[in-house]
């Protein structure tokens, strides 16, 4: 026996392997461990698998996502559920600015008649009540409200609201348009992005329609959007880069230095100081952005603080409605899931209540 094999039956008996014999074959001693390659180095290369292992392992993947595809159309995992709010088209004749001055309401004299108690209402798309009945809107909602509540008055909501607005082009329009009314309280719907800089949301809307316009081109994403799986996976990864960038986004717009936000709350005391001039309640409400959870994580709790100081200087009533909402689930406020996170009638319902109970301690006793 060689001398290696000699030494390989020893360490075996020895490390108490239990083997009886062990036979090392002098042409496996010879063998290496690993190949060489022509140098005498080691070569680490794995071989590639057998073309039968690779087909076998396509159409096992294959076989995985049909089957996943299946299983998630029998499910419905991939189809939206319904939020109990049908999403209503407001860009049908019915549902857009009706009165002749191009806003979402009717048609107002001026000056107002004897009698009359008018509320101004100023804001962009939440406001407006982007995909909701007119009647819904939390506007029409106090209208309603302060007449049964004050039948004595005659009460009016002047909804000047349009989607887009920002919070300088609110405190012009009412400076230029809301007084004309003569309102006897002015409310201002605040969105998060109501700060954003106009020549920042002019690049972020032609970012939106070069994508939009890109993803419509695509042949092959229309292809894949067939799919549930696909839809479901690419939609979960698009919604969480997405938020990510939103988040950053909407702090930024409120940071000390950002010119947005400077305006904005210039914006705000121009309203407060006009409206305290004539005597008039300034009330703002804070809207939250309901695509995030409205819970402990709700990311921009910090911004509703800011917010609220700025209009507290400005003179305004504050009327922040994140507490209002907090622990509701967002899904059940919007109007549709992620396609439309502006707020249903239940949001519009809340908003109302909230903004009535303000005008409660704001407004006079009523002459009954």
């Amino acid at each position: 026996m060689h001398d290696t094999g000699r030494l390989a039956v020893a360490g075996a008996r020895r490390g108490g392997l239990g083997f009886r014999a062990c036979k090392v074959r002098q042409q496996d001693i010879r063998r290496p461990l690993f190949p060489l390659s022509r140098s005498g180095r080691l070569s680490w290369a794995v071989p590639l698998p057998k073309r039968g292992e690779f087909l076998l392992l396509l159409v096992s993947v294959l076989f995985f996502l049909g089957f996943a595809e299946v299983a998630l159309r029998l499910t419905g995992v991939g189809t939206p559920k319904p939020t109990g709010y049908a999403p209503i088209d407001t860009k049908r004749k019915g549902m857009a600015p009706t009165n002749g001055l191009g806003y979402r309401d009717d048609d107002h004299p001026v000056p107002k008649p004897p009698g009359t108690k008018r509320l101004v209402s100023l804001g962009d798309s939440f406001a407006w009540g982007a995909s909701v009945e007119v009647d819904d809107t939390y506007a029409r909602r106090v209208e309603r409200a302060l007449r049964r509540q004050r039948p004595a008055e005659h009460w009016e909501a002047i909804q000047l609201a349009l989607p887009g607005m920002n919070t300088v082009e609110q405190a012009s329009q009412l400076v230029e348009e809301g007084f004309a009314y003569g309102p006897d309280v002015v409310v201002l719907g605040f969105v998060m992005n109501d700060s954003e800089d106009e020549n920042a949301a002019e690049a972020r809307r032609a970012r939106d329609w070069v994508e939009e316009k890109k993803e419509r081109k695509s042949k092959v994403r229309r292809f894949l959007n067939q799919s549930v799986l696909y839809r479901l996976v690419s939609g979960r990864i698009y919604a969480t880069l997405e938020n990510q960038r939103r988040i950053a986004a909407y702090r930024s717009q409120f940071a000390p230095d950002y010119p947005g936000w400077l305006a904005a709350q210039k914006a705000m005391k121009l309203m407060g100081s006009t409206c305290r001039e004539k005597g008039i309640p300034f009330v703002v409400m804070i809207f939250p952005l309901f695509g995030q959870p409205l819970d402990d994580s709700y990311p921009f709790a910090e911004i509703h603080g800011r917010v609220a100081h700025a209009a507290g200087e400005a003179g305004a009533r504050v009327v922040d409605l994140l507490p209002l909402y907090r622990g509701l689930r967002n899904d059940l406020l919007v109007v549709d899931g992620a396609n439309d996170e502006h707020p249903n009638e239940i949001a519009h319902r809340i908003a109302a209540g909230a903004a009535l109970r303000a005008l409660d301690d704001l407004l006079p006793p009523s002459s009954r």
